[in-house]
């Protein structure tokens, strides 16, 4: 086992943003560092490219594919899941011994990573249990008494681990009062890419230009913002409804669906709009104490933002005055929108821009190193 070899594994690794700033935080402060992920097939070319760039960078990555497999759809990738989750078992039989730290991101990689140490005795790995969202509390036909399994246990993982992280104090309230001593917050905030990739898209200027992106999911009020008239919507992802949205864009003169984007190219995008749409639905639980990457991105670039009420963010937004907070439902939503000037946005953006610093990556990269570097430290003293 190398001291400062490290794995970080993740489902959908290189879709959101937290592994990779992690991966090349670590990398930076001389650990070395490894990547395990889940090739589903429809993921193939953002890992391919991925996979190319963290390689430059000296980081290893690692795919494993178990059949195509698309997202969300439920039940029917099923047996892809269990199927993941037990060759994650396997790889962590044949290589885990190389590993001081497995930093496994969500539920479905630290359930392998806790059969493998439970099932091997001769893994000696620390694990960090890096919980990003609670499956539990997902917006998804999961039967009660599997949230119930799931829910069980994700608190035995967190029993056994040497660490659990969170993106936000809002999620202490899923972690048992027992283990939120060992509990740190690392949270979403962007970690700038050194270039943008210019993605001009043509604005309507007489109308507000709203832009959403990210997982186009049923929860995210996507349904309430197309039904808005007289303004300006822009669409950028993939997710159940990507279909819907690219028919109303071909219908609708005011609706653009951008396709997939990455980091680089949804920044070119949204410093282009007049402000961001958050507005997910908190009717589940996991939309009651969102953290999302879009908040972050929006005071990083200086963009107001509309959130719904009830979503623990509607409070950060209204006391910092960052942008606007509406009831989840389409009249609310509309009224809102009605009332919505340039010279307020504008207003709300400077505000955003100012506190951009508190919340920077650059705060939680140094408490992501000291965590580490206080479970090495800890490993050498046994």
């Amino acid at each position: 086992m190398s001291k400062n070899k490290i794995l970080l594994a993740q489902n959908s690794a290189f879709i959101a943003n937290r592994l990779p700033r992690a991966a090349r935080a670590l990398k930076e402060a001389g650990y070395e560092v490894e990547i395990l992920n889940w090739n589903r097939g429809v993921n193939a070319e953002i890992i391919e490219n991925a996979t190319v760039n963290f390689q430059a960078e000296g980081i290893k990555v690692h795919s494993i594919y178990c059949g195509h497999t698309p997202y969300g759809k439920g039940i029917i990738t099923a047996f892809n899941k269990l199927l993941f989750i037990l060759k994650v078992v396997f790889f962590l039989f044949k290589h885990g011994q190389q590993y001081k730290v497995v930093h496994a991101i969500d539920f479905d990689l630290a359930l392998p990573a806790y059969i493998a140490k439970l099932l091997n005795p001769k893994l000696k790995f620390e694990l960090i249990y890096d919980i990003a969202d609670f499956v539990e509390t997902f917006h998804s036909p999961i039967p009660k008494f599997i949230r119930s399994m799931i829910k069980n246990l994700s608190e035995r993982i967190m029993n056994h681990s040497n660490k659990i992280i969170i993106p936000d104090e809002n999620r202490l309230v899923n972690i048992p009062e027992k283990y939120q001593s060992k509990t740190d917050i690392i949270n979403n905030s962007i970690d700038p890419p050194k270039e943008i990739i210019d993605f001009q898209v043509k604005l309507n200027d007489n109308t507000i230009n709203i832009f959403y992106y990210g997982a186009l999911s049923k929860d995210r009020g996507i349904k309430l913002l197309l039904k808005q008239k007289n303004v300006s919507l822009w669409f950028a992802g993939k997710g159940e409804l990507q279909g819907e949205i690219a028919e109303y864009a071909d219908t609708y003169d005011n609706i653009h669906y951008l396709g997939y984007l990455g980091l680089e190219q949804i920044l070119s995008v949204a410093s282009q709009m007049d402000i961001i749409y958050m507005v997910y639905d908190p009717s589940y639980q996991h939309n009651q104490i969102a953290s999302p990457n879009k908040l972050y991105e929006a005071l990083y670039l200086g963009k107001p933002c509309i959130v719904a009420e009830n979503t623990s963010i509607d409070t950060f937004v209204g006391k910092n005055n960052i942008g606007y907070v509406t009831k989840f439902d389409e009249t609310s939503l509309q009224r809102l929108i009605q009332t919505i000037t340039k010279e307020d946005l504008i207003a709300k953006g400077n505000h955003a821009k100012a506190i951009y610093p508190e919340y920077s990556w650059e705060h939680s990269k140094r408490k992501l190193i000291e965590i580490y570097n206080s479970i090495i430290n800890k490993g050498d003293n046994k």
